[in-house]
């Protein structure tokens, strides 16, 4: 276990114990389900809101800082295609499903730049 992680000819060694092929398995679907019960905690609890109608000008920061006084954020994106342009859509994530709410009923129908927002 002291040679794992370190570098020999600039290549890094992997130690660890020999580990039958049911027990690796199991190993990994217990990590991926993990994984897996995690997104999903922070996606359905209605917190992931998808947001159209977006003008072309605005980008992941400017929706960040529109939805911000509403709660915390963990993530603001706008959807763009393989060119860059972006295609008037996008999503934002907040941290618990009231402050989710509360941009719902506060942002929709409101007008940013020139288009109104569909929450």
């Amino acid at each position: 276990d002291s040679l794992n992680g370190s570098d020999v000819k600039n290549f890094k060694l992997y130690v660890a114990r020999a580990q039958k092929k049911n027990e690796r398995q199991a190993e990994l679907r217990e990590k991926y389900e993990k994984l897996k019960m995690e997104r999903l905690n922070r996606y359905q609890q209605g917190v992931n809101l998808y947001v159209k109608n977006l003008d072309d000008i605005i980008d992941d920061q400017r929706l960040h800082d529109e939805f911000s006084v509403y709660g915390n954020i963990t993530s603001a994106k706008i959807m763009v295609d393989d060119k860059g342009n972006t295609k008037g859509f996008g999503f934002v994530c907040f941290s618990s499903p009231d402050e989710a709410t509360k941009a719902v009923t506060e942002m929709n129908g409101r007008i940013i730049v020139s288009k109104p927002l569909f929450v």
